[in-house]
């Protein structure tokens, strides 16, 4: 599905991801505004949960983007979210990645033999920008947006991260029919809970503020509940990629889970042309 646009959203989830390893989880203030970083290129890690990694690398969600993309080379056919997720464990385990709380408690539930679905309850972001290789091996966007629900479940078993989920699962697909970002936006939040919707309006009311502080505002941790709203704020405010990640960024905290979502929506709008060559060399090779 949409076999012309797949690679080039990938690749934007993947670039957003590793531009967003120099401030992912710097939540200081402070310490935001005198990171030494060229906020126009790429940078290594500034925190000790990232230790090991370098300029041009993922962060661990891109870790496990690359897990997903290699399972499904593997099994181009259609989406086993069980045998995925023992393909994920299995990987993860030889992998040298950070391991955050929603993946060791889906981890420990695995090997405790808990019924599937046995994902955690966290309440992070985190797994929604993953769904984008779906797409491939997705025929219908029906088929897309039960295999995003089953994927981000399987580590993510949390209402409001799952709503948030087809919200920007449905939210990609309207734009790569070629309907208006903010529109779309403003369309499908009445199909949603009032929490949700009201994580929407907080991001819609806020376009035309000032950014940094205003996703500082919001808070930058890793919930969908604050998490959420900062996607739609840069959404809103900007309409180039470079620029939106750039923004994106310099407010720190959960960076990259936020990146992930805006890059796939900008370049379903756009191409992969519009995605910095210098940043994509690092990912090419």
């Amino acid at each position: 599905m949409y076999n012309n646009k797949q690679d080039a959203l990938i690749l934007a989830t993947l670039v957003a991801d590793t531009y967003s390893l120099a401030s992912h989880w710097v939540y200081d203030k402070e310490e935001l505004q005198s990171l030494p970083i060229d906020w126009r290129e790429l940078g290594g890690p500034s925190v000790s949960w990232h230790a090991g990694k370098k300029r041009g690398e993922f962060t661990h969600y891109g870790d496990q983007i690359k897990i997903l993309l290699a399972y499904i080379e593997q099994n181009p056919n259609d989406f086993d979210v069980e045998k995925y997720l023992y393909y994920w464990k299995g990987t993860l385990v030889n992998m040298n990645t950070y391991i955050d709380g929603a993946t060791q408690e889906t981890m420990s539930n695995l090997e405790a033999n808990q019924t599937f679905p046995c994902g955690s309850l966290s309440h992070d972001m985190a797994a929604i920008g993953r769904v984008i290789p779906l797409l491939k091996v997705s025929k219908t966007k029906e088929v897309f947006l039960e295999n995003a629900k089953l994927f981000v479940k399987a580590t993510h078993d949390n209402e409001e991260v799952l709503e948030a989920t087809h919200f920007f699962a449905s939210l990609l697909l309207a734009v790569l029919e070629g309907e208006e970002i903010s529109k779309s936006i403003a369309l499908l939040k009445s199909n949603y809970s009032l929490k949700i919707q009201s994580y929407i309006d907080a991001g819609l009311l806020s376009k035309d503020a000032e950014t940094f502080s205003t996703l500082l505002g919001f808070g930058t941790h890793c919930g969908v509940e604050v998490g959420m709203s900062g996607v739609i704020h840069i959404l809103s405010q900007y309409d180039d990629f470079e620029e939106a990640l750039i923004a994106n960024a310099r407010c720190g905290g959960d960076t990259s889970s936020r990146a992930m979502i805006i890059a796939a929506i900008l370049i379903a709008k756009y191409d992969e042309s519009h995605i910095p060559i210098r940043w994509q060399s690092y990912i090419k090779g």
